[in-house]
Order: structure tokens, then sequence, then C-alpha cells
């Protein structure tokens, strides 16, 4: 595997330079001959001016042997004006003497920026144990430093690839919502020419229906048996038109429906209200209802929640077992901050590889029971424009179960609602 461009600075050697500052060419050459196996490379200076100029334009050392008694500038005086650039302060300085200073003097070449001292003559031993200490700090600070700008430059490569992407999700979020504002007009469009086409041939077939009536009370008497029977399929016919023109009125009202104000509705009372309605369905199916409310009422559009259970009612009823008597459990409860419905029946049910099919518009799965397809459908769209969902479990003659989710927004009274019923 290739090392990355990171990897390799830091794998790089650094170089060592030692600046070597003595008036004496003869000591110059004998540090020289100590250090050289050592694989250093050396710069020498013949005095502290001298130095001074070299480290104008080298500041790459990693460490300075100096003679401390040397003419016109001493190895202190040196020292001071080294430490004085912000850049050279980082290099440390050995001062080389032939002379036991006392404590005042050490003390002054410490102010002056030494780290150490060597005395003249040069023990060899001594002078390699104290380099290797400096040129060993030397490293490890290169390592540091080299480490400090891996992370930097990782750093910048994060971010540049972070400033890349949300770039990228900011024109994708600006063309998604382009062509959510495009696939919303399409929407509403079909909708409305739906809602229009439906409309507008209501009156087209109402005279058709009339037209036929006419036609058959004036020929009625003067034809035979099979030209009724056709008479009668031409009605059908019509009435099957005039109930798909109904249910595309339908579809199209669900979209229209959600600008209808929210309110507080109560469950029990929309299932009394559809119980009253569907009474002959619940009378000849011998259709038992059972009712567990654990949450009593929600905040929705009233047409909407009972259009759900209108549908959810009858529709267990319809798809009845004739084996066995209508059993529907209604229940309500919480799920975290959200409101739950679950209709249960006992009914026919379908296989669950039709369950997806289930919410098709004009999807019948059961043909023996009349139906235009379209109320499950309805149920879905109702329940996620309203930011719910909707989950069906069921087996073939094991019945169905329905359950709702209508989301923590049920839960919200609007500044409307609580102002009506605080009055």
């Amino acid at each position: 595997m290739e090392k990355s461009t990171h990897d390799s600075v830091l794998s790089i050697k650094p170089l060592i330079k030692i600046l070597l500052v003595d008036d004496r060419e003869d000591n110059l050459i004998s540090i020289e001959a100590v250090l050289e196996n050592n694989g250093f490379n050396f710069v020498k200076a013949r005095s502290g001016r001298q130095a001074l100029k070299i480290l104008l334009t080298e500041q790459d050392f990693s460490l300075i042997l100096m003679d401390v008694q040397m003419p016109d500038m001493n190895g202190f005086e040196t020292a001071s004006m080294i430490y004085e650039r912000e850049k050279l302060r980082h290099i440390p300085i050995i001062f080389i003497t032939a002379f036991d200073f006392g404590e005042d003097t050490i003390h002054k070449g410490y102010q002056a920026g030494a780290v150490d001292y060597i005395s003249k003559p040069i023990n060899p031993i001594l002078l390699k144990a104290k380099v290797s200490v400096f040129v060993e700090l030397y490293k490890k600070n290169h390592q540091l430093m080299a480490q400090e700008q891996k992370l930097i430059a990782i750093n910048n490569e994060l971010e540049e690839r972070v400033k890349h992407r949300t770039e990228e999700l900011t024109r994708k979020n600006a063309e998604l919502e382009t062509k959510n504002r495009e696939l919303k007009k399409i929407n509403s469009d079909l909708d409305n020419f739906v809602y229009a086409a439906s409309h507008d041939l209501k009156g087209p077939m109402a005279n058709l229906e009339g037209l036929i009536s006419i036609l058959f009370r004036k020929v009625s008497d003067k034809i035979d048996a099979s030209d009724i029977q056709l008479f009668e399929l031409i009605n059908h016919s019509v009435a099957k038109f005039n109930r798909t023109i109904k249910d595309l009125t339908e579809i199209t009202k669900v979209q229209k429906d959600l600008e209808e104000e929210r309110e507080q509705v109560f469950f029990k009372q929309i299932v009394s209200d559809i119980k009253s309605d569907i009474t002959h369905m619940i009378e000849e199916s011998d259709a038992q209802i059972e009712e567990d409310y654990q949450v009593q009422e929600l905040v929705y559009a009233k047409k909407n929640i009972r259009s759900i259970l209108y549908n959810l009612l009858t529709n267990a009823i319809k798809y009845r077992n004739p084996k066995q008597r209508v059993r529907i459990q209604i229940r309500t409860y919480r799920d975290g901050d959200d409101i739950v419905l679950r209709v249960a029946d006992n009914g026919l049910g379908i296989h669950p590889d039709q369950i997806p099919k289930l919410f098709g518009m004009f999807k019948r799965l059961h043909t023996h029971v009349e139906g235009s397809g379209i109320g499950l459908y309805i149920v879905k769209r109702i329940i996620e424009n309203n930011q719910g969902s909707i989950k069906v479990e069921s087996l073939p003659n094991q019945g169905t179960t329905f359950t709702v989710n209508f989301g923590a927004n049920s839960n919200v009274v609007d500044e409307k609602i609580q102002q009506h019923f605080a009055h």
C-alpha cells in the first residue's frame, strides 16, 4: 500500500545543521573532527559578527557551539543579539570556554541564552553526549512540527471536503425544491383538470340518462325481452360511469380538503355518527363493534377523520367472513407522543403479498363485493398528507388490522382552537 503525502512528510529525516563559532580555525577543525562521524552538517564562523551574518539567511540550525572569548564581540554579546530575533530563539547555544568562570559570569551566560557549557580542553565523549541530547530534542521537535503540519493539512482537506459537500447539498436541495414546486404545480393542475372534467361530465351524463329513459318509454311496448335487456345493460354502464365520475371527484377533493381548518374532534362521537349512517349494514351483518378509547380526542380536519373511520369500518363489514359473526375492534392509544388508531376485524383478510396493492387507486382484491376501489387510496392519501402513516397486517380468513399513526402533530391545538374552547 502506498504511503499518503502526509505520512511521507513525517518519514523525512531532518537535516542536522550545527553552527560552529570560534575565532581560531584549529578549534573549529577539532570540534568538527569529534562530531563528523554522526552525519551532521557544519557551518563555521570565525567571529560573532560572521555568525550573525550567517543567521540572517539561515535559521534552520539544530544547535550552535560558540566560543565565549572572541575579539570584537564575545559569545555572550553574540548570543544576546541572536535571541533578540524571534526566528532564532528556538536554537540552543552551548558555550565553549577555556576559563573557569564564577557563578555571576555563568549566570550572565544563561541570561544571554546559553543552555549549557563545555570547558576546554574539550572532552570528546562529553561533547558528543551533550550534542546528542540537543540533536535528539531537535528531532523530536521536528516530528512534532511535522505532525502539526499533517494535522493542519488534514483539517484543511476536511474543511474543503465539507465545503464541497455543503455546496453540493445546497445545489441538490435547490434542485429538489424546484422539482418539488414543479411536481406540486403539475399535481394541482391534474387535480383541477380531473375535478373540472368530472364536474363537466355530470351534465352530459344526466342528459344521456334522461334521453335513454325517454327512449325506453317510447319503444318499450314495441321491443322484445332481448332489447329490454340491452337497455338494462346500457343503464348499468351509465350508472357505473357516474360512480367513476363521483370517485374521481372524491379523489381530487382530498387535496382540497387539506386546506380545511383543523379542530378538536372526538373519536367516540365520530364513530357514533358513522354507526348511525350505516345502521342497515351493521344490522344486516349482525356486526359486533368493540370500542376502547384510551385517547379520547385529536386535532384534525373533522371531515378527514370521518372519512378514515368510515372507510375502515364499512370495509370491515363488507369484506366479512360469512362463516362467523363480524367482530370489529376500534382502539386508540399513545405511542410516545403520537396518537394511534387501531381498527381490527375478523374478516376475509388477504395474503401478505397483496398488501402493497391494497392502497392502489381502483384496486379491488375481493371482487365479489360492490366497490370502487378508491376508499383505501383516499384514506392513505389523507393520512400521509397530514404527516401520518398507516400500516396493515392481514392473513387470509384471519382478518385485517389497520394501524394509523397520526403523529405528534395531532396533539397540537392551534391558537384559534384554544380561543374557541376558552370561550
